[in-house]
């Protein structure tokens, strides 16, 4: 695993296909605890969150050579995680009633109507990144939205990798501080920025 920590997602994913267990390996160990708590943002379940990220790993393994390695892979994970989730919320609401829940589930689930959506939430995050310095939201997007790592920016922007680390930095501290003057975007905080 030592070794490939310097690699980027697509040169590990270019390996992943041909069958490398230790390509497989550190792409798990990079994202694995961020997708577990990505999962609990849907369920506060310790186990299904494990279960989501495992399946979510298997079947990486399973159509590894199907994988496109010049898509972002760590979009990939998360759509796939969402997904799972998605669908597990599904399968067991047919197993609910409304028999079932007290009136403080009914009147939580009131006001959870009144929150923002999602992609409401998600809209939002991506407009204060488009209000960042164009330096700095592209090599936030670069990185972050695109899964590109610090090298890679620096080469296709012909800057120095600190130059490229220290807006990534700028750019994020900017975020978190816009971001925590909003209480109802601490998930999409944890997705957006985080990942």
């Amino acid at each position: 695993m030592g070794i490939l920590m310097k690699h980027a997602d697509d040169i590990l994913l270019i390996s992943l296909k041909q069958g490398d267990m230790a390509a497989f390996d550190e792409l798990y160990f990079r994202y694995a605890k961020k997708l577990m708590a990505f999962s609990l943002t849907f369920l506060a379940d310790q186990q299904l969150a494990e279960e989501a990220v495992q399946e979510v790993f298997v079947r990486v393994w399973e159509r590894r050579k199907k994988l496109d390695e010049t898509k972002s892979f760590k979009s990939y994970l998360f759509q796939a995680v969402k997904f799972y989730m998605y669908n597990y919320i599904r399968d067991r609401k047919k197993d609910c009633s409304l028999d079932d829940l007290s009136v403080d589930c009914l009147v939580a689930s009131n006001n959870q109507e009144d929150d923002l959506t999602y992609s409401e939430m998600e809209g939002m995050v991506m407009e204060l990144i488009e209000k960042l310095p164009k330096v700095q939201k592209e090599v936030f997007k670069l990185n972050k939205l695109k899964g590109m790592n610090s090298d890679q920016i620096a080469h296709q922007m012909n800057l120095s990798k600190r130059t490229i680390e220290h807006h990534i930095y700028l750019a994020s501290k900017s975020l978190k501080k816009n971001l925590l003057h909003n209480p109802t975007l601490n998930l999409i905080i944890f997705f957006n920025i985080f990942f």
